[in-house]
């Protein structure tokens, strides 16, 4: 059985451009990023990460860090050690610093940070159902199979998606550019990332969304257009497919 009773979650603010110096933590943490980008080096690896990654960082384990342009927000907690166990058993290689990448989470998130800033009664519960959530969806994704090394044309072709999310792409387009068959590149994006190629896309945009709804005070339209959707029922339904609030709402959070 699972304790549910992880340390509180935190949300941690980083400036924009700041370095974290190689540095190491007494605590197992779990960091979920809800907002802007960075780079870290750790356990010998050079990683990018951003909004929906969910990262596990063993106790005592060297790691540092390079915010992006815009900061960074992400939720920090210490899972309890029934839990850790747990996913031990279940064949997750918790000492290689694993992480999940998944629209999934950024809606748990955005559901998580809304509980944090509510604090009635119910929030303690509530904030315990999502935190168990995460742990089950970081499980579920990453099963036994630890970390695998990103192929170069699935790292080519999440790139290809990254620059361009605006326009509108083909499976079978992508496929003949990375010159493999269609089933092939949908099953091992999938694998790799969490998602369908679709979904990952959806959530590029979203977010390059979600910067100018952080940075700005254009109207909402403008918003939509300018990022490739067609209409501000279609920006409203797709955002909040990806963050769990439409976008006027996320809006009045992020100020």
């Amino acid at each position: 059985m699972i304790s549910t009773h992880d340390s509180n979650p935190r949300i941690a603010h980083y400036a924009p451009s700041s370095t974290l110096a190689p540095h190491q933590h007494e605590q197992d943490w779990l960091c979920l990023v809800i907002r802007g980008t960075y780079q870290e080096r750790i356990c010998s690896r050079a990683q990018s990460h951003r909004p929906g990654d969910l990262l596990y960082c063993p106790a005592q384990t060297t790691h540092a860090q390079q915010i992006g342009a815009t900061g960074s927000t992400k939720i920090l907690w210490t899972p309890n050690r029934d839990s850790l166990d747990y996913l031990r058993d279940q064949g997750i290689a918790l000492a290689c610093a694993p992480y999940l990448r998944s629209p999934d989470v950024v809606s748990l998130g955005m559901r998580l940070r809304l509980e944090l800033a509510t604090g009635d009664a119910f929030a303690r519960l509530a904030i315990e159902g999502l935190t168990l959530e995460l742990l089950a969806a970081f499980g579920r994704t990453l099963g036994s199979r630890g970390i695998r090394p990103l192929v170069p044309w699935l790292k080519r072709l999440r790139e290809r998606l990254d620059e361009g999310a605006r326009g509108k792409f083909s499976l079978q387009t992508l496929a003949a550019e990375a010159e493999r068959h269609p089933l092939h590149v949908a099953r091992s994006f999938r694998e790799a990332f969490g998602c369908s190629i679709g979904g990952y896309a959806r959530r590029v945009r979203a977010e390059e969304a979600a910067v100018m709804l952080r940075a700005t005070r254009r109207p909402l339209i403008d918003i939509a257009l300018e990022c490739g959707y067609g209409s501000a029922s279609q920006f409203s339904r797709s955002f909040k497919a990806v963050f769990g609030v439409v976008p006027s709402a996320y809006r009045a959070l992020s100020r």
